[in-house]
């Protein structure tokens, strides 16, 4: 039987991160996440993988780790189900609710599809490097449509944002490292991303985005 496994990072969807970090728990049995990761990032039923060798198995989630561990670039607009989606082009001009929705949707990876709803949203002109987007709407369908965006746009999205808010809050420096410290803590408590070094855990999200904070920090 062939199955399909991803080679870049942004073949892996949002939904398909959250699940995975959902049962990898620190007390979660080796031989059942290494099956459900599969299942999870290959959509192959558990049932048939169980039925894999265990040396293959172990095979193909060394492949997905080495995905996850994938560096990808920021971007600004990417596609999804034919409709372009810009980055929020002035995050100086967010309103209130616009940053309270996105602070909120960063504090847990079960929620990021909200976090990205509020970055990303509809292009409605464009011209060369220049584009406009919908104004912001905190709808479930469009929070749900974020789900099947890729988890490398989204995380490096989440890395821009952090470098844009020490910008901004440059003059209010209390504020800014306050503001890093809750990011960095939240990921350091998130066990179900980082609880198994050199394992599908170990992805590219915390790496890249703790690296990227305490960067900021300095």
């Amino acid at each position: 039987m062939k199955i399909l496994v991803p080679t870049d990072i942004n073949d892996i969807t949002l939904e398909q991160f959250q699940k995975f970090s959902k049962i990898n728990t620190e007390n979660q049995e080796e031989e059942f996440l290494l099956h459900k990761t599969i299942e999870i990032f290959c959509d192959v039923d558990i049932a048939l993988v169980s039925k894999f060798p265990l040396k293959d198995v172990r095979e193909i989630v060394e492949e997905i780790t080495a995905v996850l561990d994938q560096k990808a670039p920021f971007t600004d607009r990417f596609e999804l189900d034919g409709v372009q989606y810009g980055f929020i082009p002035d995050l100086s001009a967010m309103s209130l609710g616009e940053y309270i929705d996105l602070e909120d949707g960063l504090k847990d990876t079960k929620e990021f599809h909200k976090a990205a709803s509020v970055m990303y949203r509809p292009i409605k002109k464009s011209f060369k490097e220049l584009y406009s987007i919908d104004g912001y709407d905190a709808s479930l369908d469009r929070q749900q449509l974020m789900k099947s965006a890729p988890i490398g746009i989204i995380s490096a999205a989440v890395v821009f944002f952090y470098s844009i808010v020490k910008e901004l809050l440059k003059d209010s420096q209390s504020y800014s490292n306050q503001q890093l410290t809750k990011a960095q803590t939240i990921l350091e408590k998130d066990n179900s991303l980082q609880n198994m070094a050199g394992s599908p855990a170990y992805t590219h999200y915390v790496g890249v985005i703790a690296q990227n904070i305490n960067q900021l920090r300095n």
